[in-house]
Protein backbone atom coordinates (compact mmCIF):
# COMPACT_ATOMS: atom_id res chain seq x y z
CA UNK A 1 0.00 0.00 0.00
CA UNK A 2 1.54 3.12 -0.78
CA UNK A 3 2.48 5.47 2.50
CA UNK A 4 0.52 8.28 0.88
CA UNK A 5 -2.45 6.68 0.96
CA UNK A 6 -2.39 6.86 4.90
CA UNK A 7 -1.08 10.48 5.24
CA UNK A 8 -4.28 11.09 3.02
CA UNK A 9 -6.23 9.17 6.21
CA UNK A 10 -4.46 10.98 9.04
CA UNK A 11 -5.45 14.30 7.12
CA UNK A 12 -8.85 13.63 6.49
CA UNK A 13 -8.99 12.83 10.01
CA UNK A 14 -7.64 15.82 11.18
CA UNK A 15 -10.14 18.19 9.18
CA UNK A 16 -13.04 15.94 10.42
CA UNK A 17 -12.05 17.00 13.61
CA UNK A 18 -11.86 20.78 12.53
CA UNK A 19 -7.98 21.42 12.27
CA UNK A 20 -7.41 22.66 9.03
CA UNK A 21 -3.71 23.63 9.70
CA UNK A 22 -2.09 20.87 8.09
CA UNK A 23 -1.02 20.02 4.51
CA UNK A 24 0.47 16.87 3.02
CA UNK A 25 3.83 17.70 0.79
CA UNK A 26 3.82 15.91 -2.81
CA UNK A 27 6.08 12.85 -3.61
CA UNK A 28 7.08 14.61 -6.50
CA UNK A 29 5.65 11.65 -9.12
CA UNK A 30 3.11 13.46 -10.07
CA UNK A 31 0.66 10.72 -10.54
CA UNK A 32 -2.96 10.30 -9.56
CA UNK A 33 -2.27 10.12 -5.71
CA UNK A 34 -0.13 13.65 -5.83
CA UNK A 35 -3.05 14.89 -8.12
CA UNK A 36 -5.18 13.85 -4.84
CA UNK A 37 -2.96 15.39 -2.02
CA UNK A 38 -3.11 18.53 -3.93
CA UNK A 39 -6.88 18.66 -4.19
CA UNK A 40 -6.76 17.68 -0.28
CA UNK A 41 -4.20 20.63 0.63
CA UNK A 42 -6.98 23.22 -1.28
CA UNK A 43 -9.69 21.69 0.64
CA UNK A 44 -7.91 22.61 4.18
CA UNK A 45 -7.05 26.17 2.59
CA UNK A 46 -11.03 26.63 1.69
CA UNK A 47 -12.56 25.37 5.17
CA UNK A 48 -9.93 27.31 7.34
CA UNK A 49 -11.77 30.47 7.02
CA UNK A 50 -12.25 33.32 9.67
CA UNK A 51 -15.66 33.65 11.40
CA UNK A 52 -15.56 37.07 11.06
CA UNK A 53 -13.66 38.65 8.13
CA UNK A 54 -11.07 41.20 9.06
CA UNK A 55 -12.68 43.83 6.36
CA UNK A 56 -15.57 43.83 8.60
CA UNK A 57 -13.45 45.08 11.11
CA UNK A 58 -11.52 47.27 9.38
CA UNK A 59 -15.24 49.13 8.30
CA UNK A 60 -15.92 49.36 12.35
CA UNK A 61 -12.90 50.77 13.02
CA UNK A 62 -12.86 53.54 9.98
CA UNK A 63 -16.37 54.24 10.39
CA UNK A 64 -16.21 55.31 13.78
CA UNK A 65 -16.59 59.40 14.94
CA UNK A 66 -13.89 59.11 17.49
CA UNK A 67 -9.87 59.72 16.57
CA UNK A 68 -8.45 55.90 17.08
CA UNK A 69 -4.97 55.84 17.32
CA UNK A 70 -3.37 52.12 17.95
CA UNK A 71 0.52 52.19 19.65
CA UNK A 72 3.14 49.38 20.08
CA UNK A 73 4.74 49.10 23.22
CA UNK A 74 7.36 51.64 23.07
CA UNK A 75 4.15 54.00 22.25
CA UNK A 76 4.51 54.67 18.68
CA UNK A 77 1.98 55.13 16.49
CA UNK A 78 1.39 51.97 14.24
CA UNK A 79 -2.33 52.74 12.85
CA UNK A 80 -4.83 55.20 12.86
CA UNK A 81 -8.35 55.38 12.30
CA UNK A 82 -10.17 57.57 9.17
CA UNK A 83 -11.43 60.02 11.95
CA UNK A 84 -7.83 61.10 13.01
CA UNK A 85 -7.10 62.21 9.10
CA UNK A 86 -10.52 63.92 8.89
CA UNK A 87 -9.95 65.77 12.49
CA UNK A 88 -5.85 66.59 12.32
CA UNK A 89 -5.38 66.13 8.99
CA UNK A 90 -2.26 64.19 9.38
CA UNK A 91 -2.04 60.48 6.89
CA UNK A 92 -1.47 57.56 8.34
CA UNK A 93 2.36 57.43 6.66
CA UNK A 94 3.39 60.93 8.47
CA UNK A 95 2.32 59.85 11.93
CA UNK A 96 3.23 56.18 11.94
CA UNK A 97 6.09 55.24 14.02
CA UNK A 98 5.80 58.58 15.29
CA UNK A 99 4.89 58.68 19.55
CA UNK A 100 1.97 59.77 20.99
CA UNK A 101 3.79 62.87 22.34
CA UNK A 102 3.95 63.87 18.40
CA UNK A 103 0.72 65.43 17.79
CA UNK A 104 0.48 67.14 21.42
CA UNK A 105 3.69 68.60 21.73
CA UNK A 106 7.04 66.76 22.95
CA UNK A 107 7.41 68.68 25.98
CA UNK A 108 3.83 67.20 27.65
CA UNK A 109 5.06 63.69 27.18
CA UNK A 110 1.56 62.36 27.19
CA UNK A 111 3.06 59.00 26.42
CA UNK A 112 4.85 58.49 29.25
CA UNK A 113 1.77 60.10 31.54
CA UNK A 114 -0.29 57.52 30.28
CA UNK A 115 2.00 54.35 30.69
CA UNK A 116 2.45 55.33 34.26
CA UNK A 117 -1.36 55.57 35.34
CA UNK A 118 -2.28 52.39 33.17
CA UNK A 119 0.36 50.80 35.40
CA UNK A 120 -1.76 51.20 38.29
CA UNK A 121 -5.29 50.70 36.55
CA UNK A 122 -5.12 48.97 33.12
CA UNK A 123 -7.58 51.33 32.12
CA UNK A 124 -7.38 55.69 31.96
CA UNK A 125 -10.62 57.32 31.24
CA UNK A 126 -11.89 60.71 30.58
CA UNK A 127 -8.34 62.49 30.07
CA UNK A 128 -8.80 66.06 28.89
CA UNK A 129 -5.49 67.11 26.55
CA UNK A 130 -5.21 69.21 23.16
CA UNK A 131 -3.83 67.58 20.43
CA UNK A 132 -1.95 69.76 17.64
CA UNK A 133 -3.50 69.20 13.87
CA UNK A 134 -1.17 69.24 11.25
CA UNK A 135 -1.31 73.19 10.71
CA UNK A 136 -1.03 73.27 14.41
CA UNK A 137 -4.29 74.31 15.27
CA UNK A 138 -5.46 72.86 19.00
CA UNK A 139 -7.94 70.11 19.21
CA UNK A 140 -9.44 69.68 22.38
CA UNK A 141 -10.17 66.00 23.19
CA UNK A 142 -10.94 63.64 25.66
CA UNK A 143 -8.66 60.67 26.02
CA UNK A 144 -10.06 56.83 26.87
CA UNK A 145 -6.98 54.49 27.11
CA UNK A 146 -6.30 50.81 27.43
CA UNK A 147 -3.73 47.85 26.99
CA UNK A 148 -4.07 46.00 23.92
CA UNK A 149 -3.78 42.27 24.05
CA UNK A 150 -3.08 39.15 21.80
CA UNK A 151 -5.17 35.64 22.37
CA UNK A 152 -2.76 34.56 24.42
CA UNK A 153 -3.13 37.48 26.84
CA UNK A 154 0.55 38.96 25.82
CA UNK A 155 0.60 42.92 25.87
CA UNK A 156 0.84 44.13 22.62
CA UNK A 157 0.32 47.54 22.82
CA UNK A 158 -2.01 50.51 23.75
CA UNK A 159 -5.50 51.87 22.34
CA UNK A 160 -6.29 55.67 22.44
CA UNK A 161 -9.49 57.04 21.75
CA UNK A 162 -9.86 60.67 21.58
CA UNK A 163 -13.30 61.96 21.48
CA UNK A 164 -12.93 65.64 20.04
CA UNK A 165 -15.05 67.80 22.25
CA UNK A 166 -14.80 71.08 20.06
CA UNK A 167 -17.47 69.32 18.21
CA UNK A 168 -19.04 67.15 21.17
CA UNK A 169 -22.85 67.71 19.48
CA UNK A 170 -21.82 66.68 15.74
CA UNK A 171 -20.84 63.29 17.95
CA UNK A 172 -23.74 62.87 19.40
CA UNK A 173 -25.56 63.16 15.93
CA UNK A 174 -23.15 61.13 14.22
CA UNK A 175 -23.23 58.53 17.30
CA UNK A 176 -26.43 57.87 16.71
CA UNK A 177 -25.98 57.48 13.06
CA UNK A 178 -23.07 55.04 13.69
CA UNK A 179 -24.93 53.09 16.49
CA UNK A 180 -27.89 52.52 13.30
CA UNK A 181 -25.22 51.46 11.15
CA UNK A 182 -23.60 48.92 13.72
CA UNK A 183 -27.65 48.01 14.42
CA UNK A 184 -27.94 47.07 11.05
CA UNK A 185 -24.77 45.15 10.64
CA UNK A 186 -25.76 43.21 13.62
CA UNK A 187 -29.13 42.33 12.77
CA UNK A 188 -28.33 41.27 8.93
CA UNK A 189 -25.58 38.91 9.41
CA UNK A 190 -26.32 35.72 8.44
CA UNK A 191 -24.17 34.00 11.39
CA UNK A 192 -25.49 34.08 14.82
CA UNK A 193 -24.24 37.12 16.98
CA UNK A 194 -25.22 37.45 20.96
CA UNK A 195 -24.38 39.54 24.05
CA UNK A 196 -24.83 37.54 27.28
CA UNK A 197 -24.54 39.10 30.69
CA UNK A 198 -22.02 37.26 33.43
CA UNK A 199 -24.53 34.47 33.86
CA UNK A 200 -24.58 33.71 30.63
CA UNK A 201 -28.47 34.71 29.90
CA UNK A 202 -29.31 36.48 26.35
CA UNK A 203 -28.92 40.63 26.77
CA UNK A 204 -29.26 40.71 22.78
CA UNK A 205 -29.41 38.12 19.90
CA UNK A 206 -29.56 39.29 16.52
CA UNK A 207 -31.94 37.90 14.00
CA UNK A 208 -30.24 35.12 12.23
CA UNK A 209 -29.21 33.91 15.92
CA UNK A 210 -33.17 33.33 16.67
CA UNK A 211 -33.91 31.83 13.89
CA UNK A 212 -30.64 29.74 14.09
CA UNK A 213 -31.66 28.25 17.86
CA UNK A 214 -35.49 28.51 17.01
CA UNK A 215 -36.44 30.67 20.39
CA UNK A 216 -39.08 33.38 21.22
CA UNK A 217 -38.48 36.92 22.07
CA UNK A 218 -39.50 36.04 25.63
CA UNK A 219 -37.34 32.89 25.81
CA UNK A 220 -34.10 35.07 24.61
CA UNK A 221 -34.31 37.44 27.93
CA UNK A 222 -34.07 34.26 30.33
CA UNK A 223 -32.27 31.72 28.67
CA UNK A 224 -28.48 31.28 29.04
CA UNK A 225 -26.07 30.88 25.87
CA UNK A 226 -24.61 28.02 27.76
CA UNK A 227 -28.10 25.58 27.92
CA UNK A 228 -27.32 25.80 24.34
CA UNK A 229 -24.23 23.34 23.96
CA UNK A 230 -25.88 19.84 23.65
CA UNK A 231 -22.48 18.20 24.76
CA UNK A 232 -21.26 18.58 28.28
CA UNK A 233 -18.10 17.86 27.67
CA UNK A 234 -18.00 20.59 24.78
CA UNK A 235 -19.68 22.45 27.55
CA UNK A 236 -17.23 22.53 29.90
CA UNK A 237 -14.60 22.59 27.78
CA UNK A 238 -16.16 25.83 26.35
CA UNK A 239 -16.26 27.17 29.74
CA UNK A 240 -12.77 25.94 31.18
CA UNK A 241 -11.74 27.90 28.22
CA UNK A 242 -13.29 30.98 27.90
CA UNK A 243 -12.37 31.50 31.96
CA UNK A 244 -9.32 30.94 32.09
CA UNK A 245 -8.11 33.07 28.40
CA UNK A 246 -11.03 35.29 28.21
CA UNK A 247 -11.02 34.06 24.48
CA UNK A 248 -12.23 31.18 22.62
CA UNK A 249 -11.74 31.11 18.65
CA UNK A 250 -13.60 28.38 16.61
CA UNK A 251 -14.55 25.94 18.94
CA UNK A 252 -16.43 23.50 17.23
CA UNK A 253 -19.90 22.56 19.57
CA UNK A 254 -23.05 20.73 19.04
CA UNK A 255 -25.88 23.48 19.37
CA UNK A 256 -29.38 22.00 20.38
CA UNK A 257 -32.30 24.33 19.21
CA UNK A 258 -35.71 24.83 21.01
CA UNK A 259 -36.75 22.36 18.75
CA UNK A 260 -34.11 19.59 20.01
CA UNK A 261 -32.53 19.59 16.52
CA UNK A 262 -28.67 19.08 16.90
CA UNK A 263 -26.53 21.70 14.64
CA UNK A 264 -22.70 21.27 14.32
CA UNK A 265 -21.54 25.07 15.16
CA UNK A 266 -18.33 26.89 15.16
CA UNK A 267 -18.52 29.33 18.11
CA UNK A 268 -16.25 32.07 18.64
CA UNK A 269 -16.57 34.08 21.96
CA UNK A 270 -14.99 36.48 24.77
CA UNK A 271 -15.20 37.97 28.19
CA UNK A 272 -16.55 41.32 28.45
CA UNK A 273 -15.10 42.81 31.32
CA UNK A 274 -15.42 46.15 33.10
CA UNK A 275 -12.16 48.59 34.37
CA UNK A 276 -11.73 46.43 37.61
CA UNK A 277 -11.14 43.59 34.72
CA UNK A 278 -14.80 41.85 36.49
CA UNK A 279 -16.50 39.96 33.94
CA UNK A 280 -19.63 41.77 33.05
CA UNK A 281 -20.51 39.07 30.79
CA UNK A 282 -19.77 37.61 27.10
CA UNK A 283 -20.29 38.23 22.91
CA UNK A 284 -19.51 36.09 19.87
CA UNK A 285 -20.69 34.63 16.96
CA UNK A 286 -22.27 31.32 16.06
CA UNK A 287 -21.83 30.15 12.67
CA UNK A 288 -23.96 27.15 11.23
CA UNK A 289 -21.28 24.57 9.98
CA UNK A 290 -24.32 22.22 8.67
CA UNK A 291 -23.84 23.27 4.90
CA UNK A 292 -19.81 23.31 5.32
CA UNK A 293 -19.53 19.75 6.24
CA UNK A 294 -22.15 18.64 3.74
CA UNK A 295 -19.75 20.48 1.41
CA UNK A 296 -16.47 18.78 3.09
CA UNK A 297 -18.40 15.70 3.26
CA UNK A 298 -18.93 15.92 -0.38
CA UNK A 299 -15.58 16.71 -1.49
CA UNK A 300 -14.15 13.85 0.69
CA UNK A 301 -16.70 11.81 -1.44
CA UNK A 302 -15.56 13.58 -4.88
CA UNK A 303 -11.88 12.18 -4.06
CA UNK A 304 -12.53 9.04 -3.16
CA UNK A 305 -15.06 8.71 -6.72
CA UNK A 306 -12.20 9.98 -8.40
CA UNK A 307 -9.77 8.07 -7.83
CA UNK A 308 -11.72 4.83 -8.14
CA UNK A 309 -13.02 6.22 -11.85
CA UNK A 310 -9.50 7.05 -12.49
CA UNK A 311 -8.90 3.31 -11.56
CA UNK A 312 -11.55 1.68 -13.57
CA UNK A 313 -10.12 3.88 -16.53
CA UNK A 314 -6.92 2.30 -16.17
CA UNK A 315 -8.27 -1.06 -15.40
CA UNK A 316 -10.68 -0.24 -18.65
CA UNK A 317 -7.88 0.92 -21.01
CA UNK A 318 -5.33 -2.22 -20.10
CA UNK A 319 -8.21 -5.37 -20.55
CA UNK A 320 -10.34 -3.28 -23.63
CA UNK A 321 -7.19 -2.41 -25.86
CA UNK A 322 -3.96 -4.03 -24.23
CA UNK A 323 -5.40 -6.84 -22.95
CA UNK A 324 -7.03 -8.16 -26.14
CA UNK A 325 -3.89 -7.50 -28.60
CA UNK A 326 -1.56 -9.12 -26.50
CA UNK A 327 -4.16 -11.92 -26.19
CA UNK A 328 -4.03 -11.87 -30.83
CA UNK A 329 -0.24 -11.71 -30.25
CA UNK A 330 0.25 -14.92 -28.00
CA UNK A 331 -2.58 -16.50 -30.25
CA UNK A 332 0.05 -15.56 -33.73
CA UNK A 333 3.01 -16.92 -31.54
CA UNK A 334 1.40 -20.32 -30.47
CA UNK A 335 0.32 -20.54 -34.03
CA UNK A 336 3.51 -19.93 -35.18
CA UNK A 337 5.19 -22.57 -32.77
CA UNK A 338 2.82 -25.45 -33.89
CA UNK A 339 3.61 -24.98 -37.72
CA UNK A 340 7.13 -24.65 -37.42
CA UNK A 341 8.94 -26.97 -40.16
CA UNK A 342 5.29 -27.78 -41.74
CA UNK A 343 4.07 -24.51 -43.30
CA UNK A 344 5.23 -22.24 -46.11
CA UNK A 345 8.22 -19.26 -45.07
CA UNK A 346 5.69 -16.80 -46.22
CA UNK A 347 2.64 -18.33 -44.07
CA UNK A 348 5.31 -17.95 -41.59
CA UNK A 349 6.40 -14.35 -42.56
CA UNK A 350 2.66 -13.56 -42.62
CA UNK A 351 2.10 -14.59 -38.84
CA UNK A 352 5.15 -12.47 -37.92
CA UNK A 353 3.81 -9.13 -39.77
CA UNK A 354 1.14 -9.79 -38.09
CA UNK A 355 2.86 -10.36 -34.63
CA UNK A 356 5.22 -6.95 -35.22
CA UNK A 357 1.75 -4.77 -36.30
CA UNK A 358 -0.07 -5.63 -32.97
CA UNK A 359 3.07 -5.35 -30.70
CA UNK A 360 3.49 -1.84 -32.41
CA UNK A 361 -0.05 -0.96 -31.49
CA UNK A 362 0.53 -2.28 -28.20
CA UNK A 363 2.96 0.35 -27.75
CA UNK A 364 1.02 3.00 -28.84
CA UNK A 365 -1.68 2.23 -26.77
CA UNK A 366 0.29 2.02 -23.88
CA UNK A 367 1.77 5.80 -25.07
CA UNK A 368 -1.71 6.86 -25.25
CA UNK A 369 -2.50 5.52 -21.55
CA UNK A 370 0.66 6.85 -20.06
CA UNK A 371 -0.15 10.02 -21.64
CA UNK A 372 -3.49 10.73 -19.97
CA UNK A 373 -1.86 9.49 -16.43
CA UNK A 374 0.66 11.75 -16.59
CA UNK A 375 2.52 13.08 -20.53
CA UNK A 376 6.08 13.10 -20.37
CA UNK A 377 6.34 16.01 -22.97
CA UNK A 378 4.90 18.69 -19.78
CA UNK A 379 8.22 16.62 -17.51
CA UNK A 380 10.42 17.12 -20.19
CA UNK A 381 9.34 20.04 -22.21
CA UNK A 382 6.70 22.36 -20.26
CA UNK A 383 3.15 23.27 -20.55
CA UNK A 384 3.16 24.49 -24.35
CA UNK A 385 4.49 21.40 -25.64
CA UNK A 386 2.14 19.05 -23.58
CA UNK A 387 -0.66 21.24 -24.61
CA UNK A 388 0.10 21.11 -28.31
CA UNK A 389 0.50 17.57 -28.16
CA UNK A 390 -2.57 17.06 -26.05
CA UNK A 391 -4.66 18.75 -28.83
CA UNK A 392 -3.18 16.87 -31.64
CA UNK A 393 -3.62 13.26 -30.18
CA UNK A 394 -7.04 14.23 -29.81
CA UNK A 395 -8.03 15.80 -33.05
CA UNK A 396 -6.39 12.20 -34.70
CA UNK A 397 -9.37 10.32 -33.04
CA UNK A 398 -12.24 13.40 -33.26
CA UNK A 399 -13.41 15.64 -35.45
CA UNK A 400 -12.82 18.83 -33.77
CA UNK A 401 -10.74 21.91 -34.78
CA UNK A 402 -8.77 23.34 -32.41
CA UNK A 403 -6.78 26.85 -32.66
CA UNK A 404 -3.76 27.43 -30.41
CA UNK A 405 -2.34 30.33 -29.67
CA UNK A 406 0.53 29.79 -27.26
CA UNK A 407 2.90 32.73 -26.58
CA UNK A 408 6.66 31.86 -27.54
CA UNK A 409 7.60 33.42 -24.44
CA UNK A 410 4.89 31.54 -22.09
CA UNK A 411 6.98 31.45 -19.26
CA UNK A 412 8.12 27.94 -18.03
CA UNK A 413 6.91 27.21 -14.49
CA UNK A 414 7.24 25.41 -11.35
CA UNK A 415 5.78 21.79 -12.29
CA UNK A 416 2.88 21.61 -9.21
CA UNK A 417 1.18 24.43 -10.94
CA UNK A 418 1.99 23.51 -14.98
CA UNK A 419 0.47 20.06 -13.74
CA UNK A 420 -2.83 21.86 -12.48
CA UNK A 421 -3.02 24.00 -15.45
CA UNK A 422 -2.52 21.42 -17.77
CA UNK A 423 -5.23 18.99 -15.93
CA UNK A 424 -7.66 22.10 -16.52
CA UNK A 425 -7.17 22.32 -19.62
CA UNK A 426 -7.56 18.54 -20.25
CA UNK A 427 -11.18 18.62 -18.43
CA UNK A 428 -12.02 22.01 -20.61
CA UNK A 429 -11.15 19.92 -23.54
CA UNK A 430 -12.96 16.35 -21.96
CA UNK A 431 -16.14 18.29 -21.22
CA UNK A 432 -16.44 20.30 -24.50
CA UNK A 433 -16.13 16.90 -26.38
CA UNK A 434 -18.51 14.60 -24.12
CA UNK A 435 -20.73 17.49 -22.86
CA UNK A 436 -21.13 20.43 -25.29
CA UNK A 437 -20.67 18.52 -28.43
CA UNK A 438 -18.29 20.78 -29.70
CA UNK A 439 -16.79 20.94 -33.14
CA UNK A 440 -13.66 23.71 -32.32
CA UNK A 441 -12.14 24.46 -29.26
CA UNK A 442 -9.37 27.47 -29.01
CA UNK A 443 -6.37 28.34 -26.50
CA UNK A 444 -4.76 30.94 -25.59
CA UNK A 445 -1.54 31.11 -24.04
CA UNK A 446 0.35 34.71 -23.07
CA UNK A 447 1.78 36.36 -20.40
CA UNK A 448 2.61 39.75 -19.34
CA UNK A 449 6.21 40.14 -17.76
CA UNK A 450 5.59 43.54 -16.83
CA UNK A 451 3.13 42.49 -14.72
CA UNK A 452 4.11 39.41 -13.60
CA UNK A 453 1.18 37.90 -14.56
CA UNK A 454 -0.42 35.10 -17.06
CA UNK A 455 -3.27 34.68 -18.76
CA UNK A 456 -4.85 31.96 -20.42
CA UNK A 457 -8.36 31.86 -22.32
CA UNK A 458 -9.92 28.63 -23.17
CA UNK A 459 -13.55 28.86 -25.50
CA UNK A 460 -15.27 26.20 -26.93
CA UNK A 461 -18.32 26.52 -29.50
CA UNK A 462 -20.19 24.11 -27.96
CA UNK A 463 -23.94 23.74 -26.55
CA UNK A 464 -23.06 25.39 -23.68
CA UNK A 465 -25.05 25.16 -20.42
CA UNK A 466 -27.20 27.49 -18.22
CA UNK A 467 -24.72 28.94 -15.15
CA UNK A 468 -27.96 29.50 -12.56
CA UNK A 469 -28.76 25.61 -12.84
CA UNK A 470 -24.34 25.19 -11.78
CA UNK A 471 -25.14 26.81 -8.85
CA UNK A 472 -24.30 24.67 -5.02
CA UNK A 473 -23.64 21.13 -5.65
CA UNK A 474 -24.52 20.78 -9.55
CA UNK A 475 -21.77 22.76 -10.06
CA UNK A 476 -18.69 20.75 -8.07
CA UNK A 477 -16.03 20.43 -11.05
CA UNK A 478 -16.30 24.14 -11.51
CA UNK A 479 -15.61 25.39 -8.32
CA UNK A 480 -12.76 22.60 -8.01
CA UNK A 481 -11.59 24.61 -11.02
CA UNK A 482 -11.94 27.73 -9.09
CA UNK A 483 -10.07 26.26 -6.20
CA UNK A 484 -7.11 25.28 -8.13
CA UNK A 485 -6.62 28.57 -9.50
CA UNK A 486 -7.27 30.41 -6.26
CA UNK A 487 -4.56 28.03 -5.10
CA UNK A 488 -2.46 30.09 -6.72
CA UNK A 489 -3.88 33.20 -5.81
CA UNK A 490 -5.24 33.48 -9.65
CA UNK A 491 -8.56 34.36 -10.54
CA UNK A 492 -11.16 32.53 -13.46
CA UNK A 493 -13.97 33.52 -14.94
CA UNK A 494 -16.08 31.21 -16.21
CA UNK A 495 -19.17 31.73 -18.47
CA UNK A 496 -21.65 30.28 -20.60
CA UNK A 497 -24.54 30.71 -23.00
CA UNK A 498 -26.71 27.68 -23.42
CA UNK A 499 -26.66 27.52 -27.68
CA UNK A 500 -23.27 29.74 -27.79
CA UNK A 501 -20.37 28.12 -25.87
CA UNK A 502 -18.26 27.96 -22.70
CA UNK A 503 -15.65 29.81 -21.85
CA UNK A 504 -12.24 30.02 -18.89
CA UNK A 505 -10.38 33.40 -18.22
CA UNK A 506 -7.51 32.79 -16.38
CA UNK A 507 -5.50 34.96 -14.51
CA UNK A 508 -2.52 33.82 -12.52
CA UNK A 509 0.35 36.20 -10.85
CA UNK A 510 3.18 33.59 -11.90
CA UNK A 511 6.30 35.44 -10.31
CA UNK A 512 6.71 33.26 -7.31
CA UNK A 513 5.65 29.91 -9.13
CA UNK A 514 8.81 29.97 -11.72
CA UNK A 515 11.58 26.98 -11.03
CA UNK A 516 13.42 27.01 -8.12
Amino acid sequence: MDSRLEEINNLLIRYSLGDFDHSIQPSGNYDEIDAFIININMLGEELQTSVISRDYFNNIFHSVSDMLLVLDNKGEITSINKAVTDKLNYSENQLRETSLNYITGEENRLFEYIRSMLGKNNFLNNLEVVFLSLEQESVPVSLSCSYLYNQNRARIGYLIIARDLSKIKEYENTSKETEKKFRKVFEDSSDCFFITDAEGKFIDLNNAGVELLKCTENAISRDSFFDYIYDDNEKGAFLRQINERGIVPDCKVKIRDKENTIIDCLISANKITNEYNETTGFQGTIKNMTKQKEIENLFVRTIVDTQEKERNRIVKDLHDSLGQQLSAIKFFLGALKSIKGKASSDKMEELLTKSDTALNEVMVELSNICFNIMPGTLQKFGLSHAIHELCNKIKLNNSIDFKTDIASDFPVLDKNLEVTLFRIVQEFINNSLKHGFAKSISIKMVSDPAEGKLFIVLKDTGKGFDMKKMEGFGGMGLKNVKSRIESYTGIVKISSIEGTGTMYEIMIPYMHYLPK
